[in-house]
């Protein structure tokens, strides 16, 4: 009679495990350390578990330099964030010594990755921290003897490349965390503007055209003119807004071609009717020869008529009265080249070589004359080149400027060809290489990187194969195990492995790949014709890096396995790495400060015209409107202060985004109290509030001011409609951290939309309620996190709202 099977004791299992772990709680909270952690760090589970991890291992105090505390706590808060696993860079964190040993700090070395575990509702309930003790290996050299003065010299040389190695491994941590957050920054802004600037816009329009129009009473002849100069100012400011729109539409690879018949002549004739009575109205001459492109050619209308607008808006920008514009076109061999030459102030021949990068303006920005955001031309550049052509400049100063660009026109096929009998073509990919597991097959080039694919079946193995040997060198396997075999003794770099394969399947494959540390680095693409959500799950559980679906086009598959390539060589490359970075991030934020700029000048010399003009017209000639002609002028008023309010938002999101932090210890309750006494005197309100003691911060004074300043208003503001508006605020200390708050009684906001409070533009309630441009919130969390801190929020609908704040101590 056989004994039933007993429950494996898994505690034991985990504790007795031989690696070094360590579970902590969402709120980063010991739960449970296995043997071999607390023999490594000299603890013990009793003095340990329940506690905050940086309560047991704190920084060295002895170590200015120290920075594992940090490097640790920002590494956990992109796990709960993110959802998925952090791998650190190897952190020098030493560890506190017993008393019984003698107190003090031991100096270790670790190569830590942490790993979220989740529960039944998708959300984390414990983050697993894995490390591995690479202290002896960081030391090695430094136990050496020296028996001579070369080995002497060596040694030193060795030991300063591997202090340089682990500086530039921090340096580029930090780097790369600059980066995501200036990307992220710039991906935000881009994603709303276009919502936020049109919507006003619209709603100047909308009225000043019925104004126009007599809708709402007649308007003397008189009148007419100040109505035109605010609606050619509103039409210019849209554009302005359509061309910034544009390029960051391409900049973030979202402007497609979209090929049509299109009439070629149609079209330009149709821009140039448009430009006709402005540039007569300036005393231009247009002249143009556009009759030898009279056909149907195969282009983007949209983009070409972009190309045509800004050339000939830089050529009427640039001709003084009496001066002329001439176009020619002309199409030869499926190619389309149109000519703008204009008799204007000519270009600099120094200038011509920064003429099509993006914010370039021949004149200084203090200094010139001309209005314009520095992206016409950079648009009419990578736009001609979309439509597969290019774009050059001839120019004489005082004489003009010739712009000539060309684009693929190939001429539109009125019927399809169709192919019957013999002449059908097979779409089915011919193919035929001959592989075997051992086989190794890449062109020769030693740069070429290593790749396994694990396929059962035959044909497809060869076809993967014959898509992917020109990039790389690659081995075969066909089943699992032989692949699992191939990974210990090649180490390829990236493994492709199906799904359902025998003996062992690809998620068990990608599990032991990725739970070896020899091998955790290596990339695993998932291939499987499973496309339901378990299976797809079990895959990121087992830490793959890829998922194609069966079936798949040759160049996707291509295409995503040349990416991963491309990134594992950069991962190769850290010093390159770091230094693209630190270009990348210096360019993003020089390109939001020159955006900045035509946007403090360029969008407010139009709002500024309309205005003043509006001004006038309610001033001097309100009685020729009726009541709903003076409620459509009071529309333009509300919607020129708002575009005000949105374009000063943006531009204290760039200012605090570029300002260097100068820290110093402020007296938060100073601060705070001047703040109050701003906020009374200059807004009425009838909050009552409550401040208790605040402790002092180490942080940029002015930033810490506009901090506190956006959060009290934002409590009176949303406390405003109770009968008894309360405001509290206060802080505590946390875990190397200060943790302020502002507390008040509003409307206050469902949790489900909490992840939102903080983004540009977000806001939970609309502008009748409430008014305001929702980027208040979004400087706070900027001027924060360049702190080192974090921001977040708690509420109840109705019943109010605290947001907290925090900065390192």
């Amino acid at each position: 009679m056989s004994l039933p099977k007993s429950t494996p004791d898994f505690r034991n299992l985990f504790e007795s495990a031989p690696a070094l772990y360590l579970v902590l709680s969402p709120k980063l909270e010991i739960v449970c350390v296995s043997n071999a952690y607390l023999m490594a760090t000299k603890t013990s589970r009793d003095e340990i578990v329940g506690r905050i991890i940086f309560d047991v291992f704190p920084d060295n105090p002895d170590d200015p330099t120290a920075t594992g505390v940090g490097n640790l706590r920002a590494s956990l808060n992109r796990v709960l964030e993110n959802k998925v696993a952090d791998t650190m860079a190897v952190q020098k964190y030493d560890i506190p010594i017993p008393a019984s040993e003698g107190g003090g700090f031991e100096e270790r070395y670790w190569s830590p990755i942490n790993t979220p575990v989740f529960g039944a509702s998708n959300q984390i309930e414990y983050i697993i921290h894995k490390v591995e003790d690479v202290t002896e290996f960081i030391k090695l050299k430094q136990r050496r003897n020296e028996q001579d003065q070369l080995t002497e010299e060596l040694k030193s040389k060795a030991d300063t490349m591997e202090t340089e190695v682990f500086k530039r491994a921090q340096e580029i941590q930090e780097a790369n965390q600059k980066l995501r957050e200036a990307e992220k920054a710039k991906s935000e802004f881009f994603a709303n503007v276009s919502h936020e600037l049109r919507t006003p816009l619209s709603l100047i329009l909308a009225p000043l055209e019925s104004i126009q129009s007599g809708k709402y009473g007649a308007v003397p002849e008189k009148h007419q003119k100040f109505l035109q100069t605010i609606h050619n100012n509103a039409i210019r400011l849209l554009q302005l807004v359509n061309g910034i729109l544009d390029f960051a539409k391409y900049e973030a690879g979202k402007m497609k071609v979209r090929l049509e018949s299109t009439n070629a002549k149609v079209l330009l004739r149709a821009v140039l009717n448009d430009f006709e009575s402005m540039l007569r109205g300036k005393k231009i001459e247009l002249v143009y020869d556009i009759d030898s492109v009279d056909r149907l050619i195969m282009t983007d209308r949209y983009l070409l008529e972009r190309i045509m607008f800004n050339l000939l808006s830089n050529a009427a920008k640039f001709t003084e009265e009496g001066g002329n514009v001439r176009v020619t076109a002309d199409w030869q061999n499926d190619i389309l080249t149109v000519s703008v030459q204009d008799t204007g102030i000519g270009i600099p021949e120094n200038e011509t070589a920064n003429l099509f990068k993006k914010f370039n303006q021949i004149e200084g920005s203090s200094t010139r004359r001309f209005e314009g955001t520095g992206l016409g031309l950079a648009m009419v550049k990578e736009f001609s080149e979309l439509l597969g052509g290019s774009v050059h400049v001839q120019s004489a100063t005082g004489v003009g400027s010739t712009f000539t660009f060309t684009c693929a026109a190939p001429v539109t096929i009125d019927e399809p060809l169709v192919h019957t009998g013999n002449n059908t073509v097979s779409l089915v990919p011919k193919y035929k290489v001959e592989a075997t597991e051992e086989s190794t097959i890449a062109p020769n080039d030693s740069s070429f990187l290593k790749v396994l694919v694990c396929e059962d079946n035959e044909e497809l193995r060869i076809y993967i194969v014959s898509l992917l040997q020109d990039m790389c060198h690659i081995k075969t396997a066909n089943n699992g195990v032989t692949g699992l075999q191939l990974v210990a003794s090649w180490k390829p770099d990236l493994v492709i492995s199906d799904v359902m394969m025998p003996e062992k399947d690809g998620i068990s494959v990608c599990i032991e790949i990725k739970s070896n540390p020899d091998t955790a680095k290596i990339m695993v693409v998932l291939l499987t014709a499973l496309t339901h959500r378990d299976a797809m799950l079990k895959g990121w559980e087992a830490k793959a890096d890829e998922y194609l679906f069966k079936p798949f086009h040759p160049e996707e598959l291509r295409t995503r396995i040349a990416s991963l390539l491309t990134i594992i060589k950069e991962r190769r490359e850290s010093d390159y790495q770091l230094e693209l970075k630190n270009d990348q991030l210096t360019k993003a934020y020089s390109d939001m400060e020159s955006f900045s700029y035509s946007v403090s000048h360029d969008l407010r010399a139009p709002l500024r015209s309309i205005n003043g003009f509006a001004h006038i017209l309610k001033d001097d000639h309100i009685d020729a409107f009726n009541d709903k002609g003076e409620a459509a002028l009071n529309a333009i008023f509300r919607n020129v202060s708002r575009m005000n309010d949105l374009i000063e938002g943006l531009l204290a999101l760039s200012r605090y985004d570029r300002k260097v932090l100068e820290r110093s210890e402020v007296n938060t309750n100073q601060l705070v109290r001047s703040i109050i006494n701003e906020i009374s005197r200059t807004t009425e309100h009838k909050a009552v509030i409550k401040v208790h003691e605040l402790m002092p911060a180490s942080a940029d004074r002015t930033l810490l001011y506009q901090v506190w300043t956006n959060l009290i208003s934002n409590a009176i503001k949303y406390s405003s409609k109770k009968l008894f508006p309360e405001i509290e605020i206060g802080c505590s200390q946390g875990d190397g951290e200060v943790i302020y708050y502002v507390k008040d009684n509003g409307s206050g906001f469902n949790m489900e939309y909490a992840n939102k409070l903080f983004g540009t533009f977000q806001r939970l309630h609309g502008v009748s309620e409430f008014e305001g441009t929702g980027i208040g919130l979004a400087i706070v969390k900027r001027i924060i996190s360049k702190h080192g801190g974090r921001v977040w929020a708690e509420g109840k609908v109705g019943e109010g709202a605290v947001f907290y704040f925090s900065l390192p101590v």
